[in-house]
């Protein structure tokens, strides 16, 4: 066997496979910026312009060619991704919109706050997000009790709370809970549909959440939105493994 052969046939040096998946890592983190950086960006908006927030809310379940996703345009446009497609950029129009759709309080600031403190902590939060200062351990990923947490998977979506987890919480919620035949008719119904579908459906399971007072994670919800088109099957089996995890514990009491 000649040496070339030979060196063909050895195996892998250990820690190639984890070189070889550094940029595709890069780019996850970097859409991870992006999404939590349009979120912040959208709330921090509704709560400084109500006319912004409304313009936002009358978009939706519209498409981005309907008449009244008009003054949309001028919102989102420079907060879109650059070159991206019609169906990202639909994802964003439909976070904008449900966030927007949040009751008012939601955006309040709390009584100690002022607006130079919201900025202050909004200009803190990038770089807790996409990584530390020199020298300093990144911070732990929080998993909320229950939820899946995909950070460090090779195919992973950056947040870790799916949506079926939060209809999972919904169901376990103390006070208004969401009653556990309705939550998992949602679930079951959202995890069914097409690109189309999901943005139609979404605005009343968000409002069935939020009766609750669930949080829902803008941020993960944006992820799965702009890979549903290519990656409904995987989201869906996370989003129903995710509710049928928290919601075990209502089937056994």
């Amino acid at each position: 066997m000649s040496g070339r052969e030979d060196r063909d046939r050895r195996p892998p040096i250990r820690g190639q496979a984890v070189t070889s998946q550094a940029p595709e890592a890069g780019k996850r983190r970097g859409r991870r910026a992006s999404y939590a950086d349009f979120v912040r960006d959208i709330e921090r908006l509704c709560r400084r312009d109500p006319g912004s927030r409304a313009a936002l809310r009358a978009g939706l379940r519209r498409d981005l060619d309907h008449p009244r996703a008009r003054p949309m345009h001028r919102l989102l446009t420079t907060r879109l991704p650059e070159q991206c497609d019609d169906r990202t950029a639909q994802a964003h129009y439909t976070v904008a919109s449900l966030i927007a759709a949040q009751p008012r309080h939601a955006f309040a600031l709390d009584r100690e706050d002022d607006e130079d403190t919201a900025a202050e902590q909004d200009e803190r939060v990038p770089q807790q997000s996409g990584g530390s200062a020199e020298g300093t351990a990144p911070p732990e990923v929080a998993v909320p009790k229950g939820g899946s947490s995909d950070v460090g998977r090779p195919d992973s979506t950056p947040y870790g709370t799916s949506f079926g987890a939060a209809l999972g919480q919904a169901v376990t919620a103390k006070g208004a809970s969401m009653r556990l035949s309705a939550a998992e008719s949602r679930v079951n119904l959202l995890t069914r549909q097409s690109v189309r579908g999901i943005h139609l459906h979404l605005p009343a399971a968000v409002n069935q959440v939020r009766d609750t007072g669930t949080p829902i994670d803008w941020g993960q919800l944006l992820a799965d939105l702009v890979d549903w088109p290519h990656r409904s099957g995987r989201i869906s089996r996370r989003w129903l493994q995710d509710f049928y995890r928290i919601t075990a514990r209502v089937d056994q009491g």
